[in-house]
């Protein structure tokens, strides 16, 4: 893409910037004249022309006589942009207030009591807190966190931000603040822990414009592109805790698993020192008849080994020799291996979990897996909750040539969507720990059919199963746009038949084997993505707003899903794209006619993702 101009006027640059802001203008035109609508927009900057800084001052924090920050221009996505440098310590009494901010004061053109948002690029490092920072008239000061997302995951590279910050839905913990004009807009950047912490800050493009509840479907709209080896959805697990369990696997290969994830308890195998895997052995061979692999956790304590966790020497060398016998049995079958599950808690780990002492576990144990099998791809026990404190005591640099990956289970609330934050600290400290070969799994994660709304326990309702097929497919997606290489849904089959215990209520078939609404969803989603290139996530969408975009042969598929259950947001479609739709459990929708040959369709965040067929465009690349 041409850089625009950073030249004096009259240049030949200058022409060629002048050529595309004509172009613009005119496409711009046309879309007005065809009924694609387009927000107003209020203010538009970005750092281009003379003094571009001009309009932006520092306002350092009084938080360190050492502190430096200094605001530059630098490189931005298209041309130039701003970039604040920082070098800035935070006291030991953390929270720290801002240690910097960048503000600009704005014109008085600004409507009240209308809705707007600030729209911006922005990069920026994982070792600080970002807010936009808004004043109005009155004098308000709000705080907006920016944070990466599921489209924009990785911190340091260039996102695509939009935060509402004025109208009714901005600030709802303050909405009478959100009514008045607008004044000042800024950035603050405070460290995450006390200490000295450096970096810097890049924005570019900023534009205030009325709120924009659209999604524009078309095949020509901006993606994040994945890489070429991201093209297919990445291969998912399901949990399952019998070894025995037929039509449960038949019900898990129908809809699209590729493999299982389950205990290989080490007090079932070795007996007097022999070891059997008879029961194992029956396992594989009905996964292996349904095409489908298996992911063993190797776990629990031994009677004759130091009962319920292996800690001295002799014991945890035992253990190994159960790892090292199961690797040699299952060398060459489609298996994969976990060492323990959850070593950060205290039920898995009891009485209370030991980094030093599961350290030395993982180690013999992962050595001795691949003595038997050098090929063997072997995870880190998945930690709870992603506990980053844990495993940076319980693994370091020596495992980064030995270890496939560190597991984990994100269980994140209100919604999967959230983990992009501890997801992205933890992928910065693997690459630093291990490098970039060292996987992430996720191992182990649902939600159970009791949670609804934090009100409704019972689940076996119809509204907490709905919500649960809701989540199910949103969580597999958000793995998908994470970009994971292996995930595994937690769990197959409900543990129990009591409606209000969560524990209960995790399985996609009820405890006698139905099918619960969760298991429709996932297979539909899988079924839907089965043979299609995963193309990227969608650019530029509404706030909490996601279409992840698949391609086929003969048509494009767009899954758009909602976050966030206040948003009131519609898809747009031109009327000659669109081929078909259907929601959540695979029901046709019907879309409203708009003027200038344009249909439309509502996001609603309880009704959870719905599937978009367009006709497909063909570029010269795909």
């Amino acid at each position: 893409m041409q850089k625009r101009s950073t030249g004096l006027p009259g240049t030949n640059k200058d022409k060629t910037e002048l050529v595309r802001i004509r172009l613009s203008a005119f496409v711009l035109s046309l879309q007005v004249a065809f009924g694609a609508p387009h927000p107003k927009i209020y203010v538009k900057g970005d750092f281009e022309g003379r003094a571009p800084l001009n309009s932006w001052r520092v306002v350092p924090a009084a938080a360190s006589p050492a502190d430096t920050v200094q605001l530059t221009l630098a490189p931005g996505p298209n041309g130039q942009g701003a970039v604040l440098t920082y070098r800035i310590i935070c006291p030991t009494t953390y929270p720290c207030a801002d240690a910097a901010s960048v503000v600009r004061d704005l014109p008085n053109k600004l409507p009240r009591n209308k809705a707007l948002e600030i729209c911006f690029r922005a990069r920026f490092n994982s070792n600080v807190e970002l807010s936009l920072i808004t004043k109005d008239r009155a004098g308000h000061v709000l705080r907006f966190p920016i944070a990466p997302s599921i489209e924009n995951r990785t911190a340091g590279r260039w996102q695509h931000v939009i935060v509402p910050v004025a109208g009714k839905g901005a600030a709802p913990e303050q909405p009478e603040h959100s009514q008045k004009p607008l004044v000042q807009i800024g950035f603050g950047i405070r460290p995450r822990a006390a200490g000295s912490v450096q970096g810097d800050f890049s924005f570019d493009d900023l534009v205030i414009r009325d709120s924009d509840p659209v999604v524009h479907l078309s095949g020509d709209m901006p993606v994040v592109p994945v890489p070429p080896d991201s093209r297919e959805v990445a291969p998912l697990g399901v949990n399952i805790h019998l070894l025995r369990d037929y039509h449960s696997l038949d019900a898990a290969q129908k809809a699209g698993f590729q493999f299982a994830r389950m205990d290989m308890l080490w007090a079932n195998v070795e007996r007097n020192g022999r070891y059997r895997f008879f029961a194992y052995d029956a396992l594989v061979r009905a996964l292996e008849d349904r095409k489908m692999g298996v992911l063993w956790i190797l776990d629990y304590g031994h009677p004759d080994h130091g009962g319920k966790v292996p800690r001295t020497a002799e014991d945890v060398a035992a253990f190994s020799r159960f790892a090292e016998a199961a690797a040699a049995h299952f060398k060459g079958r489609n298996v994969r291996y976990e060492i323990w599950n959850e070593p950060d808690t205290a039920y898995f780990w009891p009485p209370s979990p030991n980094a030093v002492e599961y350290s030395a576990l993982l180690r013999e144990a992962i050595a001795a897996v691949h003595r038997a099998d050098p090929s063997a791809k072997v995870s880190s026990g998945g930690v709870s909750k992603i506990d980053l404190p844990f495993l940076t005591h319980a693994v370091d640099r020596t495992l980064a040539g030995e270890l496939s990956a560190i597991s984990i289970h994100p269980y994140t609330e209100p919604g999967p969507e959230k983990v992009v934050w501890a997801l992205a600290a933890l992928q910065a400290w693997v690459c630093e720990t291990l490098g970039t070969h060292t996987e992430i799994w996720n191992t182990e994660w649902g939600y159970p059919s009791t949670t609804l709304d934090r009100t409704v326990d019972d689940g076996h309702g119809d509204r907490g199963r709905t919500r649960q097929a809701v989540l199910a497919a949103r969580e597999i997606l958000t793995l998908w746009a994470l970009e994971l290489p292996l995930g595994v849904w937690y769990d197959l089959r409900d543990d129990g038949a009591d409606p209000h215990n969560p524990d209960h209520n995790y399985g996609l078939l009820d405890s006698a084997g139905h099918e619960k609404p969760a298991m429709n969803a996932v297979r539909l989603l899988l079924n839907a993505a089965h043979g299609r290139n995963y193309v990227g996530m969608m650019q530029e969408l509404p706030p909490d707003t996601h279409a992840m975009r698949l391609d086929a042969p003969s048509d494009t598929l767009f899954i758009v899903w909602s976050e966030n259950p206040a948003a009131r947001h519609i898809v747009e479609i031109a009327k000659t794209d669109f081929v078909s739709a259907v929601n959540l459990m695979g029901e046709n929708l019907i879309p409203k006619t708009r003027s200038a040959g344009r249909i439309e369709l509502p996001v609603d965040e309880a009704a959870g993702p719905m599937y978009v067929h367009l006709k497909r465009e063909k570029h010269p690349e795909q």
